[in-house]
């Protein structure tokens, strides 16, 4: 790989490895890693509900690229959408059993990418690279 004054061009290299070895363990289960991420996303609220808004806002995506992959993970079965009771123009999304079904499928899948990702460094190593990587997202994001 050519000497670049920042290594941007391995966090893209990274992303795209990443996506397919997650998108290639998803595909039996009938989900992408967009979709398998809005699930996690939605899991990890519990029982707090969640809006098309929410899910636009964490993942900083269009509202019609939002409403795209929950119309596909409604479809599959994996979410229900419904007015929400205090204001009709929102919709919450709920996850349904046959989400939960999967998420230790997803998680397990997640699990064996952060180890494989890991491999060779030592635990100090790690926790330095998190930091990093931390900033890193803080200077190019603005949070």
């Amino acid at each position: 790989m050519p000497k670049s004054r920042f290594p941007g061009e391995y966090f893209k290299l990274i992303h795209i490895h990443a996506i397919s070895k997650a998108d290639a363990a998803l595909r039996p289960l009938g989900l992408t890693t967009a979709q398998s991420d809005v699930l996690r996303f939605l899991e990890l609220r519990g029982d707090e509900p969640a809006t098309v808004q929410d899910i636009s806002t964490h993942f900083g995506l269009r509202h019609p690229t939002v409403i795209g992959i929950l119309h596909r993970l409604e479809s599959k079965g994996f979410i229900t959408t419904a007015p929400s009771a205090q204001d009709r123009r929102c919709r919450i999304v709920r996850t349904t059993t046959k989400a939960a079904e999967v998420s230790r499928v997803m998680e397990q899948m997640r699990d064996e990418l952060d180890e494989q990702s890991a491999r060779g460094f030592s635990d100090e190593e790690l926790l330095l690279l998190r930091d990093f990587l931390a900033r890193v997202y803080q200077n190019v994001s603005g949070c």
